[in-house]
């Protein structure tokens, strides 16, 4: 018999009745546990819907703690409240060069980007023709915005910026941040434009957890197909690695997956089962959004135990140091990377490891 029919007759189908909704690009209907952070949010961008210019903000806190989540969340609110708005969201591990965060807004307003190279400040100029002939306020979403500082591409937060002042257009910045410290590394005249807000998200604790994964439970799984206690478990891991949601409902997925493959419903015994798991399946995905020279430094550090900064410089003589310590800070923001300060016989050095 075809191998696929006797999976169809296999014990444990439909566990899932959506799995997209434990995908990372999944966006609930409630965000659980921000209400605060979503209202002071919507707050700084309401001014849209009356033709006047929104509040450029940071959104910075630990990983998996909703920020993109409430973000997305209330820019669609946004987009059903009025259509003055034009919310562009640009991941900036994707997107790391002042011309690629600029090609995405362009690409937002449906223009087609030709085959030859074309320079950032003809991009830009573009930018402000196509948002002046359009008549709405773009919402411009930098996700991992730390991204950009560690690259060295800084300077596109001055772009959009200034268009509030040199072109006398109305533009909102909301920056995403796991770094508390990323509006320091930016030029005074930035800073000045990008603090007119400032909001922080706190870790999940483990209450708040177990709220967001019965929701997901009841977004992405048959009615039925799961215990609670299952549940339990999953959120208390989650708050044992940094709060972070994202821990808890890839762990939740992995554990359906085995559901499926097995009795047909998720106890606790597939959620141990999973959890080795988990932690390299999320790894496995921020390795995606790597391009050649970050798998390259990966697969270096890998190699070694620990190796020291002034190694990796050294085996990456080609690139200038500025922009490797920015290539490191982000695989470090990213939870690839850990690194510590160390006494040498010089003085201090930094260590980096791989995690995981």
């Amino acid at each position: 018999m075809n191998v696929f029919r006797n999976l169809e007759r296999g014990a444990g189908r439909g566990v899932f009745r959506n799995e997209e909704a434990f995908s990372p690009e999944f966006l609930p209907e409630m965000v659980v546990g921000r209400e605060n952070e979503i209202k002071e949010i919507a707050f700084n961008i309401r001014p849209v819907a009356e033709r006047r210019r929104p509040a450029s903000m940071v959104v910075h806190g630990p990983p998996g703690t909703g920020k993109t989540c409430a973000t997305r969340h209330v820019l669609k609110e946004l987009s059903e409240y009025t259509q003055r708005a034009e919310p562009i969201y640009i991941n900036c591990w994707r997107r790391s060069s002042r011309a690629a965060v600029l090609s995405a807004v362009l690409e937002k307003f449906d223009m087609v980007m030709p085959r030859r190279g074309i320079s950032a400040d003809e991009l830009l100029q573009r930018a402000v023709e196509l948002i002046r002939k359009s008549g709405k306020t773009p919402i411009i979403v930098l996700d991992e915005a730390d991204a950009l500082v560690e690259e060295g591409e800084e300077g596109i937060f001055y772009d959009l910026l200034r268009m509030n002042e040199t072109e006398r257009l109305n533009l909102g910045v909301i920056a995403i941040t796991n770094r508390e410290d990323m509006l320091s590394l930016l030029d005074r005249r930035i800073r000045s434009s990008l603090m007119q807000a400032d909001i922080g998200f706190a870790r999940y604790g483990p209450a708040e957890l177990k709220e967001i994964l019965k929701e997901r439970a009841k977004a992405g799984l048959v009615p039925g197909s799961w215990d609670e206690e299952a549940l339990g478990v999953c959120a208390a891991f989650a708050g044992k690695n940094g709060g972070d949601a994202r821990v808890g409902i890839t762990l939740l997925w992995l554990a359906g997956r085995k559901a499926e493959a097995g009795g047909g419903r998720i106890t606790v015994k597939e959620v141990e089962e999973a959890k080795n798991r988990v932690l390299s399946e999320i790894k496995g995905r921020k390795e995606e959004l790597l391009d050649g020279e970050d798998r390259a430094i990966m697969e270096f550090i890998r190699k070694k135990e620990s190796v020291k900064s002034g190694d990796v410089y050294s085996e990456f003589s080609g690139v200038t140091e500025r922009t490797m310590r920015g290539r490191l800070g982000k695989l470090e923001s990213m939870g690839l990377l850990e690194s510590e300060y160390v006494q040498g016989g010089k003085g201090r050095t930094r260590v980096f490891r791989a995690k995981g």
